[in-house]
Parts: C-alpha cells; sequence; structure tokens
C-alpha cells in the first residue's frame, strides 16, 4: 500500500511539475521575444556557478537540460563530482536571486519526483 501511494505521490508532484514548467517556458518565451522585437536591449549576459545538492544522477541530468531547454539560459559545463553546473544566462541581473531560482524552485521540483 505504502509503494501505491508513494508511486500516486511522484505522479501528481510530475503533472504539477509540467505545468510549472510550461508555465516558466512560457513566460521565459516571451521575455526573450520582447526584448527581440524591442529597440531596447534588455541584456545582461553572464556565467553563474549553481551549487546542486541532487544526489540521483538522472535528476542531475534533468535539471542540466530543463536548464538548457528554458529559453535564455544554458547549460555551459558540469563539475566532475556533479556538485556545481556552470550556466550562462542571457538576462543575468542578479546572480543570487539567479540561483535562488534555480534551486529553490527548480531543482526542489525535481528532487520532489526523483529523490
Amino acid at each position: 500500500m505504502r509503494k501505491v501511494f508513494g508511486f500516486l505521490v511522484r505522479v501528481v508532484r510530475s503533472v504539477l511539475f509540467i505545468f510549472y514548467y510550461l508555465k516558466e517556458l512560457i513566460l521565459s518565451s516571451l521575455y526573450v521575444a520582447y526584448d527581440i522585437i524591442t529597440p531596447k536591449d534588455l541584456m545582461k549576459p553572464g556565467i553563474v556557478e549553481v551549487p546542486v545538492d541532487l544526489k540521483n544522477e538522472t535528476a542531475i541530468i534533468a535539471f542540466a537540460n530543463l536548464i538548457s531547454m528554458t529559453p535564455g539560459s544554458l547549460t555551459m559545463d558540469m563539475s566532475a563530482d556533479k556538485k556545481k553546473i556552470y550556466v550562462h544566462a542571457m538576462y543575468l541581473h542578479d546572480k543570487e536571486e539567479f540561483i535562488r531560482k534555480m534551486k529553490g524552485e527548480l531543482e526542489k521540483k525535481i528532487a520532489e519526483i526523483f529523490e
């Protein structure tokens, strides 16, 4: 019974994650499109080292790939011990806020599904 309940919780979390990620994907796409069609340049590119607390290999790969799939960001490299991901962001206005959003939202939601 416990396994069934755990499975159902993961399914619900996965569905909620899909909605969360689609929302983030749409918002970032609109932001990039707005920047392209307006004369004002909003870009402030930069590279950020994001610490990774995930333990599961699949979760780490999902985290890195989902970052790259989001318009305006790209996973460049990962440390050999898989504790840091280097991300290029097109709109890096606040480095600490970027890291907080990656860890506090995306990484946390991935951990809820995979770990």
